[in-house]
């Protein structure tokens, strides 16, 4: 039986979901499988990028968070060639996925977020919050939300731009040294 993405989506969220996680089994494993095996990657891990990808579509649905407007087999083809991709670049294997090819699949924040890990995430905030708040809340305001020197004044109370532009140097400086002097990290962000 073939079921539309929405019936999908309506039966996993009311906990009906054998039947169509089977169904969903059958159609996209063999296009993971396919595009797992042609770059590089053998039968058992288009295997585990498939699970991956299940889990993390899954989830989305489960937590109402699956954006409807997207198809279900252009979900699992975008995160499962970047879970590939990731995976490519852990193992430092090579393979005919270039840099273009890998910013033509993009993910949505969220979806990014969740496939970076709790272990990850955790030693960045970790590793951040050793900053503390003052060089926080100027990298923050400045690489985030892109602030100018000017309105870093006005919000934090610096004295002139220049004071402003030191301390923001003194801070990225700092986040660098500690990510020098943090192995753990530096294997984490291969």
């Amino acid at each position: 039986m073939a079921y539309s993405d929405k019936e999908i989506i309506d039966n996993i969220r009311l906990g009906n979901d054998t039947k169509v996680l089977d169904y969903l089994y059958r159609i996209e494993a063999g296009k993971v499988r396919q595009m797992v095996c042609s770059h590089n990657g053998s039968t058992q891990e288009a295997k585990d990028i498939f699970q991956e990808t299940m889990m993390v579509f899954y989830k989305y649905v489960k937590n109402e968070r699956f954006d409807q407007q997207y198809s279900i087999g252009a979900f699992f083809n975008t995160v499962s060639r970047n879970l590939w991709i990731n995976h490519l670049k852990r193992e430092n294997k090579k393979t005919e996925f270039t840099d273009k090819e890998a910013k033509l699949m993009p993910l949505e924040e969220n979806i990014e977020s969740e496939l970076i890990g709790k272990e990850r995430e955790a030693q960045i905030i970790a590793l951040f919050s050793r900053l503390g708040d003052r060089c926080q809340e100027l990298l923050v305001n400045t690489i985030f939300h892109r602030f100018t020197m000017k309105e870093i004044c006005e919000k934090m109370g610096y004295s002139t731009e220049d004071a402003a532009k030191t301390k923001h140097y003194k801070c990225k400086q700092r986040l660098l040294e500690l990510v020098g002097d943090e192995q753990n990290f530096k294997s984490l962000l291969r």
